[in-house]
């Protein structure tokens, strides 16, 4: 045997989107927890444990085995030792239902139908057996010297057996001892059968979609009322008595418990469990709670113990069992625990009583926080992650410090409270720094603490105990290495740096894409304007400028503002696009030209948005580390990117102080590239040579300006490929093509 305290987690109010461990360790309300106390394992073949009566004078248990064949196993609760084994006989198989009367016990088994095995419990011996039914007995229950049983027909028949007579050997004539009725409106599979509080009636629970519970007198079995239930309370799997009240557990994926007033057969109430705690398949009803066993298998093979107080219908504590036990298809209590029994597994072949204790006590040990977000001053930690091996004593958690000091320190100095339920009343009060309290402050890694007042670009570790109504524990393990972000003077310069540059250079671009000469002037020049060696828009030094006009210059009274004549925008449309058309039939391969022109442009554009993912990935990382030989390349790259990008403003503002607009915008789109590409490197090289992280909200502003100043250079990239080929090529007099007309607008080709 194996006795160990085994650790739970516990915490309050958790939000439902978190892991399914963490919810399930959620506890909420007064201050009675539980914690796993021990177990014993039993071999039991694949089969598990199914069904359990007690002897509460000696603490002596009886749990039914469902396996081919059925077997019996007992065990002393006080030491949790097997003081007891019976096998049934080869054909006797599956057990469905386990009832005790005196010393003797009944076994309903699935195969032969509808026999009940008799036992002796002292002795360990089968008796004999008596054959109720022809199907499958799958549930029952014991009020008075009376045994009633469901069978598994369609519908279901519920039957009265004396079992005092069978007992006593005067069941010859069967009828004598035998009564049964079948349900008249067609209800079928009763998994559940609950007695009211004078046991002068069954309330009868049906394994259907929807689920369905039925009142009957009792000896009478007349049928006196019934419950049809809501939507989502399939599959009735458990139920047991809490006063007046009967308290169902349904099948559904969560599984729900419904409170039900047995006098009026009406719905109080209902809870539903979170996601993972699916199908309820035993409950254990001490004074105002009830311990709910469920009958399914995490991936993680655990599965759940439920504690629900039932006058408000609310979770209060909950436990996760080891690794490998799991269908909690049964349950008893007895003093001061609950007891479940565990199912087998082909590969295990064995099985476990769990026993739980009620009782609540000082946390466990926590395991050490760990790293959220940070800020300047400020980080982000939490705890209560995927550890199934943590527990919190059995109460609710009311309050939890986190202590801090330096990473280079060796001893506490400082302190950070958090408490949702309460401030930690272990805490010392002289040393709190701040408590947080509002449900927003849990978030969907568990608790979550926010220690600020803290020195920018510095490490610390951090350390926990938590505290519920008996205690603080011990403290936790030091975390691990915890870094604040960068100073808010380095990321402010470089969000100051990083917005003013690509602002000045798109200005820049607009003002020299308005002083662009016109289309239709340019068109009859068969010189670019770098050839030319002065501006299209007038000769340097006052000379005139040296375009050639295609064709007469029109008379200043036909003339209107922007040069143009009117009709003049639909003439210059004509003519693009006989340049277009050109270019495109000219014996160099127009299209071919395109093709290549495009392609280069896609793989450019691929490879920037393949470093602008890396550099995302890198500041969202919260250890942003490069090696030492890293750091020195990214570094000299960042220098050249520098000197490059400040080489471009140059040529762009000489170039537009010259008057030269088209170079002055393509010196422009160079340098809002090289600007990019130095955002980048530099926000890389801080966070290297720092390693510090960036705030979250800085965080999504270097990604939101990065992403802006790159689709801005690729889109003008785009836009100045266009104007070069129209700038540069001259259509002859003599050409003649056919193609239809691009519909440009007067507007942009005037400013074209």
């Amino acid at each position: 045997r194996i006795f160990r305290r085994i650790c739970c987690k516990g915490g309050a109010m958790m939000p439902l989107g978190l892991n399914r461990l963490l919810l399930l360790t959620g506890l909420i309300g007064i201050a009675s927890g539980l914690y796993r106390d021990g177990y014993e394992v039993i071999e039991t073949g694949p089969g598990g444990f199914f069904g359990a009566v007690i002897d509460e004078a000696s603490g002596t248990a009886w749990f039914g085995v469902d396996d081919s064949p059925a077997r019996l196993v007992r065990l002393d609760l006080n030491t949790m030792e097997v003081t007891g084994k019976l096998e049934l006989r080869a054909d006797e198989q599956r057990l469905w239902c386990l009832v005790k009367h005196g010393k003797f016990g009944y076994m309903g088994v699935e195969s032969p139908g509808g026999r009940l095995v008799g036992v002796d419990l002292e002795k360990m011996e089968r008796l004999g057996y008596a054959t109720a039914s022809k199907f499958p007995l799958l549930a029952g229950t014991v009020i008075d010297n009376y045994g009633y049983f469901s069978a598994g027909s369609n519908p279901a028949t519920i039957m009265r057996l004396h079992l005092l007579e069978m007992q006593a050997g005067h069941c010859e004539d069967w009828s004598q001892c035998r009564f049964e009725v079948a349900l008249n409106e067609g209800e079928e599979a009763v998994r559940v059968m609950v007695p009211d509080a004078g046991n002068k009636h069954l309330i009868l629970g049906m394994y259907t979609s929807p689920g369905r519970l039925v009142k009957i007198e009792i000896p009478s079995l007349k049928r006196v009322g019934e419950l049809k239930l809501g939507p989502h309370q399939d599959k009735v799997l458990c139920g047991a008595r809490y006063q007046d009240f009967g308290i169902f557990g349904t099948g559904s994926a969560p599984g729900m418990l419904t409170k039900v007033r047995l006098d009026t057969m009406t719905e109080v109430k209902s809870l539903q469990f979170i996601d993972g705690e699916d199908r309820p398949a035993s409950i254990i009803v001490k004074d105002r709670y009830a311990f709910i066993g469920f009958g399914s298998a995490w991936a993680e093979g655990t599965t759940s113990v439920v504690k629900v107080d039932l006058d408000r219908m609310v979770r209060v504590a909950a436990i996760i069992t080891r690794v490998g036990q799991t269908w909690l298809y049964t349950g008893l209590g007895y003093q001061d625990h609950v007891f479940f029994g565990t199912r087998g597994t082909a590969s295990t072949k064995h099985a476990a009583v769990v026993r739980v204790n009620t009782n609540p006590t000082f946390p466990g040990v926590p395991v050490p926080p760990l790293y959220n977000t940070s800020g300047a001053d400020w980080i982000q930690l939490n705890w209560l992650r995927d550890y199934p091996e943590y527990h919190t004593g059995g109460a609710p958690i009311i309050g939890a410090r986190v202590l801090m000091r330096p990473s280079d320190h060796h001893d506490w100095t400082a302190e950070h409270v958090y408490g949702y339920a309460a401030p930690d009343p272990a805490a010392p009060k002289d040393r709190i720094v701040r408590v947080h309290e509002s449900v927003s402050d849990l978030t969907a890694h568990g608790y979550v603490a926010k220690v600020d007042g803290l020195s920018p670009q510095s490490a610390y570790k951090f350390a926990v105990i938590l505290t519920n109504e008996i205690g603080p524990s011990h403290r936790s393990r030091s975390s691990e290495e915890m870094k604040t972000g960068l100073s808010w003077e380095l990321e402010g310069g470089w969000f100051m740096g990083s917005l003013i540059g690509p602002f000045v250079l798109v200005v820049l671009y607009g003002l020299a894409w308005r002083a662009a000469p016109r289309l239709d002037a340019l068109y009859a020049d068969n010189e670019s304007e770098e050839e030319a060696g002065s501006s299209l828009l007038g000769a340097k030094g006052g000379a005139k400028s040296n375009f050639k006009p295609i064709a007469r210059a029109p008379d200043a009274s036909g003339l209107r503002e922007g040069g143009l004549r009117s009709g003049g925008a639909q003439k210059v449309a004509r003519k693009v696009t006989a340049a277009l058309s050109a270019w495109l039939a000219e014996d160099g391969g127009g299209l071919r030209k395109v093709a290549g022109a495009v392609g280069v442009f896609t793989v450019g554009g691929m490879m920037c948005l393949m470093v602008q993912t890396f550099f995302l990935d890198f500041i969202s990382s919260p250890y942003p580390y490069l090696p030492g030989s890293e750091k020195l390349a990214y570094s000299v790259a960042c220098c050249a990117c520098a000197g490059i990008t400040a080489w471009a403003f140059s040529l762009a503002f000489a170039a537009y102080a010259a008057k030269e607009a088209d170079h002055a915008r393509r010196c422009a789109v160079g340098a809002l590239l090289t600007t990019w590409a130095m955002m980048l490197l530099s926000l890389i090289v801080i966070q290297s040579w720092t390693q510090a992280t960036l705030s979250p909200d800085a965080i999504h502003l270097a990604c939101g300006m990065t992403v802006l100043t790159l689709f801005l250079g690729l889109v003008f990239t785009v836009i100045e490929a266009i104007v070069v080929v129209l700038r540069h090529h001259t259509p002859s007099a003599s050409d003649t093509h056919s193609l239809p007309e691009f519909g440009v607008s007067g507007w942009l080709t005037e400013r074209l």
